[in-house]
Order: structure tokens, then C-alpha cells, then sequence
């Protein structure tokens, strides 16, 4: 991993404050979503992009009982039927 040349503290709610740059740089937004990653000596935080339940794609995406869907997979599934 490349350091960022940030420092945050952790507060007692133990929440951190992502730097703007940063926030500028990944174009993380007022109400973005995060996913959190763990490796053994690291906490890895990400842009969440919501993507298919079967296939990853996130185009043309659609949602069935709160699961993304692509249109591919919602015609695929269609043909199994």
C-alpha cells in the first residue's frame, strides 16, 4: 500500500474524518456509501458500487427482493424458466 501522507484520529464515537483531498481525488460524496475491507495488518476502505448478484456487472442494473440484477442475468434467468 502507497501512504497517503494523512493522519486521523479516532474519536470517541470512534469514528475518523476522511481528508478532502482525498474525498476529492476518489469522488466520495455526502452520503456515499463505504465498504470496509480487513487484511491481516490493515483496514481497507472502499467506494461501494453496487454490481450483480451473479455475475458482478454494473450496468443495467435492476433489484429483485433487495438483490442487483443485471438485464443479462434477468434474461438468462428468463430462459431457464
Amino acid at each position: 500500500m502507497k501512504p497517503a501522507g494523512f493522519f486521523c484520529k479516532v474519536d470517541k464515537l470512534g469514528r475518523i474524518v476522511i481528508p478532502k483531498p482525498l474525498r476529492t481525488k476518489y469522488s466520495l460524496d455526502t452520503d456515499d456509501t463505504i465498504e470496509i475491507f480487513t487484511e491481516p495488518d490493515a483496514i481497507v476502505l472502499k467506494k461501494y458500487a453496487m454490481s450483480c448478484t451473479f455475475c458482478g456487472s454494473g450496468e443495467n442494473l435492476s433489484t429483485f427482493k433487495g438483490k442487483p440484477v443485471c438485464e443479462d442475468c434477468i434474461k438468462k434467468l428468463r430462459d431457464i424458466i
